[in-house]
């Protein structure tokens, strides 16, 4: 039995302008993913780092005249300060993944298709950034929320940083 042979259902010409609105719609999509993930993960991030530490100086104004009580809690400070940071730096490297991916999207949809059966989809210019990127922000992510796990814990127990750096010393 042979296959009968093929025959394109549309043309070349209904089919790069299918692709190329496609990959416009795709763009515009990750565009709107970048924009609703990263606004929701630095709110949530910097929501939660940002009022312990708000929670944290209002309690330590109340040992202001009591030095040995402040130093306990000078880790815990530290630990949400990294939270904030870690914060900052998932959702810029989120945005960056965001951005090469809707840059991506960009440099594929080829307007040339549209007229010139010998062009077609560009090529996408981030490649190994995109992973990058990616693993950055998700990684950065987890330090964040481990640092509000390290944060609670040294607050319950303030010296247990400094007796773990001097046993390893």
């Amino acid at each position: 039995m042979t296959n009968p042979p093929t025959t394109p259902m549309i043309s070349q010409r209904e089919a790069a302008e299918i692709v190329y609105k496609e990959l416009k719609e795709m763009q515009r999509a990750t565009f709107d993913v970048a924009t609703d993930w990263g606004r929701w993960l630095l709110g949530s991030l910097l929501l939660i780092h940002g009022g312990a530490l708000f929670g944290l100086f209002t309690f330590l104004s109340t040992l202001a005249g009591k030095p040995e009580a402040l130093v306990q809690y000078q880790w815990t400070v530290w630990w949400f300060v990294a939270g904030v940071i870690l914060t900052l730096l998932a959702g810029m490297m989120a945005w960056f993944n965001w951005s090469m991916h809707s840059d991506n999207y960009e440099c594929m949809a080829n307007k040339e298709m549209l007229w010139d059966s010998s062009k077609w989809v560009g090529n996408p210019p981030h490649g190994f950034w995109l992973g990058a990127t990616h693993y950055a922000a998700i990684i950065c992510g987890l330090l964040a929320a481990g640092c509000i796990v390290g944060g609670a814990y040294s607050t319950l127990n303030g010296k247990w940083v400094p007796q773990v750096v001097s046993a390893i010393v």
